[in-house]
């Protein structure tokens, strides 16, 4: 069944989904109005949709569930809402597609909270205000099993953060996927 969902992506978002599709790991640093939410949000549902594993996992995670609400939720309601069959938890910030796999909205605030979960795939907004414990001691193991994807997204906040550590592990790291918007 071929599902069509209203996203037309900018050149660099294009650009983007098609390299992000041969990384397991991302650092994203894009302006602000990039259109982050928008493309993160797509890439989870589109690698939602094509996992074939038992149940697959993906997250969104930014620095709060607050702040993951107000940002994301509706982005993923409006685009996965047009898929038949999908199922929204407004209480969980939850979208189950018809094919078992699942996608959260997580907020970093609440740490503990994460630990023994799994995932196919997270995407970490506004990652210079999310603890490295949170995306070394918690998020890394949650994908181990499945190896799954985990992709940074922000912009710059300086050099004293997570974010900034991991834009100087990019660079030359031929795991890694390093994006700087211009």
């Amino acid at each position: 069944m071929r599902i069509t969902i209203p996203y037309k992506p900018r050149p660099q978002q294009n650009y983007l989904h098609k390299c992000l599709q041969r990384y397991r790991y991302a650092l994203l640093l894009c302006h602000r109005r990039f259109g982050k939410t928008t493309m993160a949000i797509n890439h989870l549902i589109r690698a939602a949709l094509l996992n074939k594993n038992h149940n697959p996992r993906y997250a969104y995670l930014s620095p709060s569930y607050k702040q993951s609400k107000s940002i994301c939720w509706d982005f993923l309601k409006f685009y996965a809402g047009k898929i038949p069959g999908v199922k929204f938890n407004e209480t969980e910030l939850r979208c189950d597609l018809p094919n078992g796999s699942r996608i959260t909205l997580l907020g970093a605030e609440n740490a503990e909270s994460l630990r023994g979960l799994y995932f196919d795939g997270v995407v970490i907004d506004e990652t210079a205000a999310i603890s490295a414990s949170v995306i070394e001691e918690i998020l890394t193991p949650a994908l181990s099993d499945r190896k799954g994807f985990m992709y940074l997204v922000g912009t710059p906040q300086g050099m004293n953060n997570i974010f900034y550590e991991y834009y100087l592990k990019a660079q030359g790291n031929k795991d890694w996927f390093l994006y700087t918007a211009n």
